[in-house]
Parts: structure tokens; sequence; C-alpha cells
């Protein structure tokens, strides 16, 4: 997201400064209220927000894929000219701030474009087709009959030739839109990779799922949810 990005860069040049106005002028407040809304001072909020979109953003030039994760991380606040040792940095860091972690996710959900929702429209649609193709029909069916002897005999139900051909014609049409919504599913899902390769690597790291993997889901994991999920991981370690 570039307006983000340009936004980041005026914001790390005057972090005392109350940048809501612009933060509306480019429909940002929303995404980063949590933060704004946090305890912290003005100064580590600006930080943070700064931080947030420059650890994330695909065009980012701080997201070196040859450099380990926290490197980067550490290089991003050092840049704003925050003290990395201090705990609320190493929270910020290591995802235990949960405003952080609000103002994250809502950021990730902003990057996304409609190819996310296409694709999973695509999927959707080539599993009903699947499903349709095959399911038995009636002329299809066989069945169970027991005979004058008490043995339970197979029968398949004799139909007209044209039926079967009908069948077979229109189970194969579907069969065909199948592959073609998924082969379209797959084009706009190798796009979206090369071009989010970098925020794919961060999530993966950060938050241990993949960020263009969402285009596969529904209901996308929430930063309630991973939270959640995360805490009782910890817990059931411990």
């Amino acid at each position: 997201m570039q307006k983000a990005l340009e936004l980041a860069k005026s914001i790390g040049k005057d972090l005392q400064k109350n940048w809501s106005e612009e933060l509306d002028e480019f429909n940002l407040t929303s995404i980063f209220s949590p933060v704004y809304n946090s305890v912290e001072l003005i100064h580590d909020k600006n930080t943070i927000v700064c931080y947030i979109v420059h650890a994330y953003n695909p065009d980012s030039f701080w997201l070196d894929l040859k450099k380990d994760r926290t490197d980067n991380k550490i290089k991003i606040l050092n840049s704003l000219g925050a003290d990395v040792s201090r705990d609320l940095y190493q929270n910020v860091m290591n995802g235990k701030h949960e405003s952080v972690n609000i103002s994250i996710f809502s950021f990730l959900e902003e990057l996304k474009d409609w190819r996310w929702r296409s694709i999973f429209d695509l999927l959707e649609y080539a599993s009903r087709m699947s499903r349709f193709a095959a399911v038995e029909t009636e002329e299809e069916k066989k069945f169970q009959k027991v005979n004058k002897e008490g043995e339970s005999v197979e029968y398949t139900k004799e139909v007209d030739i044209e039926v079967i051909t009908k069948v077979n014609k229109e189970k194969g049409n579907l069969i065909q839109q199948s592959i073609k919504a998924r082969e379209n599913a797959d084009l706009l899902l190798e796009q979206i990779r090369k071009e989010f390769v970098a925020t794919d690597n961060a999530v993966q790291q950060d938050f241990n799922f993949s960020f263009t993997g969402t285009s596969k889901k529904k209901d996308v994991l929430s930063w309630r949810d991973f939270i959640k999920d995360r805490n009782l991981k910890k817990y059931a370690t411990q």
C-alpha cells in the first residue's frame, strides 16, 4: 500500500506530531486506532505505526528476505530512533502487544485486493461443480434386492442409452467448468504470491500462517482467534 508507506515516511520525520488529520485523509484511522488508543506516549505510538507499515508492506525496502526477520525488525525500529531494549518494543517485535497485533491484522486486511475474494469464489465454484459431477443420478443408481433364495443381489436399473449419454455429457461439462475455475484461481494465487512474497514471509515467521493463503478461506483467522489459539498452545506446553 503505497499511501501507507508515504505517510509512514512523513510520520517518521516528526514522531511528536498528531497525525490524525493525515490518517483520515489516507483512510487509515480505523486501522491504527488500536495503537493510538493505547496507553503509550504519542512518540511511541507514531513509532509503532511506522514500524507496522515498514514491517509488513510488500513494497517496504526494509524487508530483506536474505536477512533474519528479527534483524529486519530491529533495523526498522533503530531507523525510527526506538530503544529496542525496552519492554514495549520487545513486546511489539514478539507479538505480545495486543493493540499492536490488532492493528497489524487490520493492516494486512487492508493490503488485500479483489483477487483474494475472487480466488475464494473460484475455488468454491470449482468445488460445487465437482460435487455435482460426482453425485449419482437416479439413472445410474444400483439397488439391492433379496431373491427367492434369501440372497441379497445387486441390480442395475435399465435406462435408455440416450439418457445415459445426456447425463455423462452434463457431468463432463461440470468437470471441465471445475477444472477451468481451479486454473483461474491458481493463476490469481500465483500473481499475489509473487507480489506479496515479502509480506508472506513476514506473516509466516511472525504468526505462522500464510498471508496469501487466506484467499482460500471464507473465515480468515482473526486477531482474536489467533491470540486465543496461541495462548492455548503456550499454556499447554507449560
